[in-house]
């Protein structure tokens, strides 16, 4: 404290700090090393940097070191980049007033105190003394002179604490030595038993209402805070909708400050529409060509991370922004979100690719299908499959050993945040013992190696998925194993015919088995699900049969259908087990798709044009009467103006769609809706 603190001042402030100390939980691996690298004599990091998200809690984090530090009576110096002016002389001004108030007293005149001033008060102290600088995001255009000009210049006594958004890059990760004298580590978002401690202190107890805001935070600080002290837990839709969009733009808001302009804004908001996105989706959707620079501002926000195939916003700004864009704007949204699925739908027309199917389906908008198959786990990159062979096999046969000694019944629940809902799957004990009968290392072997895969993430096994290819040497096999032989043993000749084929030109495969370690592992289970896109364009037919509810309709929800006559009780149900089928045998891909794009209307296709081409109103007028194929006279009396009125406007159509003619035109549109 000063001196001349009142005493009324030192206890609410002492106040404080007690209740923040209360309140501050978890982080025990970045305590822990806090702990080391204070009591440490000759540390290898003299420089420590957490970063993480907004909201994330690197402040009370810096806040909590201060207090250990306290404890062990040495100087903790708490800086933050948003409180001086980014210059030499504003950051000596600033950090020699915060010096003097924890070391000793000032000189008469502060403005005239110098950089060897500050040097030589950190320097010379006796013991060892932190820095630290909060917010380092906002320290881009100071961080070169930061660096090179104060930071070399401390003795090894002087210890230095940063705390931001982003991970240090530039020099900080380019040069071995700012390499080895600086340790990274990156906060991640609170655990169950975490978020559970830190609601009961905050006097939230309900199982059901800490279920809730679980799903709903996946453990962000920030987000549990607001949750804890919102109408988050109202049972009422309307006023969980609006309690949810009132959280989630206040985390947004924080986030958003590093946007700074408003150009990026305008590119932020189509972003976080999509599931993945990329330059030129982008491009394309907002109808103009983005800049590199201005892609690279982007994906440099805190918020955006590199996927296998493009970059992805944080599901919880992802969410944020579209609830809100959705109040506020709901045409908008719509005109939005249906030019994207044309987007992906033309994609796959011209070259399908698994991914752009499974973007196809995730802008759809079906909740059932986004909650379950678009876990942020979809896109993790420490989740991979890993082909199944000989030199592997060895790994397949201890999953199924752990799986036969662990059997146990799979209950888990599906949580999607804009409806505040959960979509439950249930396994019962009995099904899953069943299985583990019908399903081992011998079942691989005997159909061969090619479509079974083991799930890893970090080289570690976490699942299996087997996908059986239908082809002259599994067709026999299938027709005699429990679960596919109710179909495949009861195959019409013609059908036997197409089926029969050789390996290499196996295009139909039966979706037989997904299993994991742990049965509660939602996201191992996205993963699996979400690969099963790429069998959408193989090109054949695709069979499953599950009794389980929650994959039935999934398989509903992607048009297959019941094979009559292909029921069985293999799965020893009390009602029989249906056999599912979706033939996208010979040209059907393309019918396939188009079926699920009856809800894009005319208007939207009308909004999409207008959008494209910047059609005034009278232009738009007459557009839309050239989507009703009406010729110039018939849309010259039908607007009441002259038929020279509508050539004229329509010259204009032409050159803003840069075509000659009126077939032309209608060849672009097609292209375009």
């Amino acid at each position: 404290m000063h001196e001349g603190t009142s005493d009324v001042d030192v206890r609410i402030n002492e106040m404080i700090h007690k209740v923040e100390e209360e309140f501050f939980i978890g982080r025990s691996n970045e305590l822990s090393f806090f702990q080391e690298f204070m009591q440490a004599e000759n540390p290898i990091h003299r420089i420590t940097h957490f970063y993480g998200e907004g909201g994330i809690g690197k402040t009370y984090l810096l806040q909590e070191l201060a207090r250990i530090a306290k404890k062990q009576q040495i100087p903790f110096i708490y800086l933050n980049s948003q409180d001086f002016t980014h210059n030499v002389q504003g950051f000596i001004e600033y950090l020699y007033a915060t010096l003097v108030s924890q070391i000793q007293y000032p000189k008469d005149d502060i403005s005239q105190v110098t950089l060897h001033d500050c040097l030589t008060l950190l320097n010379n102290y006796d013991e060892k003394i932190f820095i630290a600088m909060d917010t380092y995001e906002h320290m881009e255009d100071f961080d070169r002179w930061f660096r090179n000009a104060f930071i070399r210049q401390l003795y090894p006594s002087v210890r230095v604490v940063l705390a931001g958004r982003k991970s240090l890059t530039g020099e900080w990760q380019e040069s071995p030595a700012w390499r080895k004298v600086t340790k990274q580590i990156q906060l991640h978002p609170f655990c169950l038993e975490e978020t559970l401690h830190l609601l009961n202190k905050s006097g939230v107890n309900d199982e059901h209402h800490i279920n809730n805001i679980w799903e709903f935070t996946k453990g962000h600080p920030l987000l549990i805070t607001l949750a804890s002290i919102s109408d988050f837990t109202n049972k009422n839709y309307e006023s969980t909708f609006n309690s949810n969009s009132d959280i989630l733009s206040k985390l947004t808001k924080r986030w958003l400050t590093e946007v700074t302009n408003d150009r990026l804004i305008n590119i932020v908001e189509v972003a976080a529409l999509f599931y993945q996105f990329d330059q030129s989706c982008l491009s394309e959707i907002l109808n103009q060509d983005i800049p590199n620079r201005k892609f690279n501002q982007l994906t440099s926000l805190s918020f955006v991370r590199k996927t296998r195939r493009g970059w992805s916003m944080h599901e919880l700004i992802r969410d944020a922004i579209r609830m809100e864009l959705k109040q506020r704007n709901p045409d908008r949204y719509e005109l939005l979100t249906n030019k994207i699925v044309a987007f992906y739908y033309h994609r796959i027309i011209k070259q399908p690719t698994e991914e752009d199917i499974a973007s196809f389906f995730y802008h759809l908008g079906d909740d059932l299908i986004q909650s379950i198959f678009f876990q942020e786990a979809s896109i993790d990159t420490t989740m991979y499959l890993d082909p199944i062979d000989e030199y592997n096999f060895h790994e397949v046969e201890a999953f199924f050993a752990y799986q036969k000694n662990n059997i146990s019944k799979s209950n888990t629940k599906y949580y999607n945040r804009r409806t505040n809902s959960s979509i439950e799957f249930d396994a019962s004990f009995k099904h899953n013992q069943l299985e583990s009968e019908l399903i081992g290392p011998e079942y691989i072997q005997q159909i061969g190696y090619h479509g079974a895969s083991l799930l890893k993430k970090n080289g570690e096994v976490i699942g299996i998925s087997i996908n059986v290819p239908v082809n002259e040497q599994t067709l026999p096999i299938l027709s005699k194993e429990p679960v596919s032989r109710a179909y495949f043993g009861n195959l019409s000749n013609t059908d036997k015919e197409y089926y029969n084929v050789p390996v290499e030109k196996t295009t139909s495969y039966f979706i037989r088995y997904q299993d994991y370690i742990d049965p509660t592992d939602n996201a191992a289970r996205s993963f699996l699900l979400y690969s099963l896109f790429r069998l959408i364009f193989s090109g054949g037919k695709i069979t499953a049969s599950t009794p389980l509810k929650l994959f039935q309709d999934l398989l509903y929800k992607f048009g297959f259908q019941t094979v009559p006559g292909a029921e069985h009780d293999d799965f020893n149900e009390d009602i029989p087990t249906p056999t599912f089928i979706l033939d996208l045998s010979g040209p059907r891909l393309v019918p396939y798709l188009k079926q699920f794009l009856q809800g894009v209307t005319k208007q939207n296709e009308l909004d999409i044009l207008i959008e494209k081409f910047s059609l005034t109103k009278r232009e738009q007028d007459i557009m839309k009467l050239l989507l009703e194929d009406k010729i110039i006279t018939e849309i010259a009396n039908d607007l009441f103006i002259a038929e020279i009125t509508v050539k004229k406007a329509l010259s204009r159509i032409y050159r803003k769609a840069d075509v000659k003619n009126r077939p032309q035109l209608i060849k672009k549109i097609m292209d375009i809706i």
